[in-house]
Parts: C-alpha cells; sequence; structure tokens
C-alpha cells in the first residue's frame, strides 16, 4: 500500500510538473508573440500566437485572441484574422464593439465581405449584455451610458460610478457592474468619441469631462453622493471631480492610476536611479520621443490622440486641474498592479528593473496621499497586468466593498 501511495504521489507530481512546464510554454510564446507585434513583426508574431495555442493546457484569453487577429491583419492574412475574430466573437462573446470597430489594427478587414456579419455578431453580444444600454443627449450630442441597479437608488446610498482608462470602453468593467447592481445603483459610460459615443468635437478637457458626467448623473436621477471607481487616465478625472464638488464624494477607488501626484521634476527620478547619465536621459526624450510623438498622433484614432494631448497637457501643469484641493476625507483607495508587461522594444535600460523603481516611487507618493485619511487603503495585485478590472476583478470588487463600508462608518461616526 505504501509502494503504491509513493507510486501514485510520483505519478501526480510529474504530471503537475509536466503542466506547469507546458504553461511556461504557452506564456513563453506569448510573451514572444507580443513582443513581435511591437517591433513590427506581424507575421512572426501571428504564428508565435498559433504556437501558443496549439498547446493543449494552455488557457487563451479572449484578449489573447483577439491579439492574434491583429497580428495576422497587420501581416495581411485576412483568413486567420477572421478565424480568430470569429472565435472570439461566437465562442468567447466578445462585446466591445466600440473598439473592434476603431481599432486601426484590423483596417486591412474592413472591405471584406466578412467584416459586416463579424460585427453584427459582436453588437448583438453587446446588447444582449448590456440591456441597460442608454444613449443621454448633452449640449446636443449622444453619450453612450449604462445604468443598472435603479431599484438601489435611495436617499444617501453611494452611486457606483465608473471612469474608463485613456481611450477605453466601459464593457471592460463588465463583470464589475454585474456585482454593484445587485446593491447599488451604478453608472458606466463612454467619453465622446468612443464606442458609441458621438463627436461633441470638443478637447476631452478635465473641466469638460467632469462637467459633462455630472450632468448626466443628474439627467439619470443619481443624485450624490458617488463613489468613483477609476482606471488608469480616468483617474485624473474623478481626482478633479473631487477638487470641484468635494462634498459629493462618497468615496474613490483609483485602479492603477495615472499619476497625478507627479510633479514635473520627478520625471528623472526613476532613469537617475537605475543609472543614466543626464545626457542620456535628455536623448532619450529629445527628438526620437519626438519622432515617436508624431507618429502616434498620425496613425492612432482620434479619440485617442486627443486625450494623449490632454495628459500631455496635465503633466506641463503637473496635474493643476486635478488637485486645486486635498483629498476629501472619505474612503480612498489606490490598487496598484505589480504584473509587469513589456509594450515596448528594449533600449539602453532594464525596462523591467525601470518599472519596478517607478511603481516604488509612485506608491510611495500615492502613501503619502493617504496618510492623513482615516479611511486610506493601498492595495497590490503581484500578478495583474494594467488592465486590472478584467485581470484581477476580485480586488477591483473587494475594494469597492471595503469603502461602501467604510463609508457606512462616516455616516454613524
Amino acid at each position: 500500500m505504501k509502494t503504491t501511495t509513493l507510486l501514485l504521489v510520483f505519478l501526480m507530481t510529474a504530471t503537475t510538473l509536466q503542466a506547469q512546464k507546458k504553461l511556461q510554454s504557452y506564456d513563453s510564446f506569448i510573451r514572444k508573440a507580443d513582443s513581435l507585434y511591437r517591433a513590427g513583426d506581424f507575421k512572426s508574431s501571428a504564428f508565435a500566437f498559433s504556437d501558443a495555442f496549439k498547446i493543449p493546457e494552455a488557457k487563451i484569453t479572449k484578449n489573447q485572441r483577439y491579439n492574434a487577429a491583429c497580428s495576422y491583419a497587420l501581416a495581411n492574412n485576412p483568413d486567420s484574422a477572421f478565424l480568430n475574430l470569429n472565435h472570439v466573437a461566437n465562442y468567447m462573446n466578445y462585446t466591445n464593439y466600440g473598439h473592434i470597430t476603431t481599432d486601426p489594427d484590423l483596417k486591412s478587414l474592413y472591405a471584406d465581405n466578412r467584416w459586416k456579419d463579424l460585427m453584427q455578431i459582436v453588437k448583438t453580444n453587446k446588447d444582449k449584455a448590456y440591456a441597460s444600454l442608454d444613449f443621454i443627449t448633452i449640449n446636443g450630442y449622444k453619450i453612450e451610458v449604462f445604468v443598472a441597479g435603479m431599484q438601489n437608488n435611495q436617499s444617501g446610498k453611494p452611486v457606483v460610478v465608473f471612469e474608463n482608462g485613456m481611450a477605453d470602453n466601459y464593457t471592460r468593467w463588465a463583470s464589475i457592474l454585474d456585482e454593484f447592481s445587485k446593491t447599488n445603483a451604478v453608472f458606466a459610460y463612454n467619453r465622446p468619441r468612443i464606442g458609441e459615443s458621438e463627436d461633441d468635437s470638443l478637447p476631452p478637457t478635465m473641466k469638460h469631462i467632469v462637467e459633462n458626467l455630472r450632468a448626466m448623473l443628474l439627467k439619470k436621477g443619481l443624485k450624490p453622493p458617488y463613489l468613483f471607481v477609476s482606471h488608469s487616465f480616468g483617474g485624473a478625472y474623478t481626482r478633479s471631480f473631487a477638487s470641484n464638488y468635494p462634498d459629493e464624494i462618497a468615496g474613490l477607488v483609483f485602479v492603477d492610476p495615472v499619476d497625478f501626484t507627479k510633479k514635473k521634476d520627478m520625471g528623472d527620478l526613476p532613469y537617475l536611479e537605475i543609472g543614466l547619465t543626464q545626457h542620456q536621459i535628455d536623448s532619450l526624450f529629445g527628438q526620437p520621443y519626438k519622432n515617436f510623438t508624431e507618429k502616434l498622433y498620425a496613425e492612432m484614432p482620434r479619440y485617442y490622440v486627443e486625450e494623449v494631448k490632454i495628459l500631455r497637457q496635465l503633466t506641463k501643469t503637473d496635474f493643476a486641474e486635478c488637485d486645486k484641493i486635498p483629498l476629501p476625507d472619505v474612503p480612498v483607495h489606490f490598487i496598484k498592479a505589480g504584473g509587469f508587461s513589456a509594450t515596448e522594444p528594449p533600449t539602453i535600460y532594464d525596462r523591467e528593473k525601470m518599472w519596478r523603481i517607478n511603481s516604488n516611487i509612485q506608491i510611495k507618493r500615492w502613501m503619502e496621499l493617504l496618510y492623513p485619511l482615516k479611511y486610506g487603503r493601498f492595495f497590490y495585485s503581484s500578478s495583474s497586468g494594467h488592465m486590472m478590472q478584467t485581470d484581477d476583478p476580485d480586488i477591483v470588487i473587494s475594494s469597492i466593498k471595503l469603502a461602501l463600508i467604510d463609508y457606512n462608518k462616516t455616516r454613524e461616526e
């Protein structure tokens, strides 16, 4: 019996190690595919994705299938591009209609007869998933909004409001919206030009977006207090809202936010810490950076370019529009993604080491904001990438729940 047990343990261990090895191999193929995409070798990137997908134990995500389709489209292989896109649409319930219809990587597919049918499937998926989809007219333009949990819209009970990252779509919050619509009124939307929201021809400044958002909430009968949950660049908008209307804030949950605490004289700090000279730093942000920006402006969709321009303006003014006054003494959470994912080709320094150094500097500044607050909290997810609401939605859900509990404590005090 003992011999049999030992043999069984050995076989289970060997099987587990073999599975882990295959999963590591899968991850390495995905990293290779992403790296080749960034280097502009789209054909090799597409093949690397395909090799990864052949591994039996692989847990292929919707995003990875979609990225493979982008590589195939850019490599002028429409059949394989449509194969992957049809898979995410038909079997993985892809709903991000606003993104797929404006993604520049897929331009080569627009004229293909299969594109129209594919878009109809994605649109149907979206309509089913977001039955509460609606449009609000602001200044003569329609804005796409999602409102749910109206049965929970009660005086004094926080409305949970979601603000998207740069040029992103509210569908990214899907599982989190569903969770909190059971207990609270929830509101999510797409800023002008994004998704099916119309282009209002105005720059998406802090003031413009904050006033738009506040007007939409009131039009829907959603009165303060508001618990804002924002991702990335969206954090700048919600921080600005809190500066302009602090008495309307029930809480602020910043999900891997843009660093609105960063000042102009702090930009060189991580580069100096990693060992670069001032001359090397200046060379990185001279003509090469200017060329990169000009290329981005020329190639990316307008909804993305306009928000990049606003972010650049904010950095020049040290985010003055965002932190005109200190944070209100309400539950404030920062959630930091700790999973490094290279998004640019190699350079003269170790990108991951630089990223870690910069993360530590950010965390220190964010913690300093939390120290004066009674209900300030910090969360860290070591494995999550920047898209935390899809990579690790549980940590976001836990944060929001704690913020709501803490807000109720403030009312009892």
